[in-house]
């Protein structure tokens, strides 16, 4: 699933900035929404942007947000993928990279911990997205590990940023997520007889991402 499928909307993601702006628009809209609509969902998105019935409240704002300061984000983002590791060369290492870079998506609208850890794993195959169905599966992790307030300090958000991407690498790795959370999906009542299995889950990612 994850081997297959992440590569693939990883490369597109990491494209251009449309196709990266696309990316974080599916992570927001699959927020309090049945994940089988996510393809009627972006074809909408695609053809209408602000106008888009599924774009609204809070969804709104991050197109807004996108819009206007998406392009420099995209380029800190990728900056940081490209940095070299080593004293005086950017960053220690993996760990370092994904710390800084959810920094930076934390502060898009509509971006919490678990949806910046899932454009992460959308477009780098790093973190992975700790949501509600798998908060309910990792029994070591409660909602406050994975949440901060609107009035959070830096230093409180660097905290919970730097506890987020280690819960992410030591208990469960970016695949296992991908791969435990499709096969969850398939199981929700409200998807369910959607997806034959949590491989479908994995692929649609794909279909419903790149229009294909």
């Amino acid at each position: 699933m994850f081997k297959d499928h992440n590569p693939i909307i990883n490369r597109w993601s990491q494209r251009n900035f449309s196709n990266f702006k696309d990316t974080v628009m599916f992570v927001v809209l699959s927020v309090k929404t049945p994940f089988h609509t996510m393809n009627k969902q972006m074809e909408d998105y695609r053809i209408r942007g602000l106008d888009s019935k599924y774009v609204w409240g809070f969804k709104k704002d991050t197109l807004v947000w996108l819009n206007a300061n998406g392009y420099e984000l995209y380029q800190k983002l990728m900056e940081l993928k490209d940095a070299k590791f080593g004293v005086g060369r950017g960053l220690a290492d993996n760990t370092e990279r994904d710390r800084r870079m959810m920094a930076l998506l934390v502060e898009v609208p509509g971006l919490g911990l678990a949806k910046a850890g899932f454009v992460m794993q959308m477009v780098f195959g790093r973190v992975g997205c700790i949501d509600i169905h798998n908060l309910r599966r990792l029994r070591t992790v409660s909602v406050k590990d994975v949440q901060f307030t609107k009035i959070a300090t830096d230093k409180t958000k660097l905290k919970k940023i730097n506890n987020y991407v280690s819960i992410c690498k030591h208990n469960n790795s970016t695949q296992r997520l991908w791969d435990q959370w499709c096969e969850q999906l398939t199981e929700k009542r409200c998807n369910k007889g959607r997806f034959e299995s949590g491989h479908d889950v994995s692929r649609y990612h794909v279909t419903a991402l790149m229009g294909i």
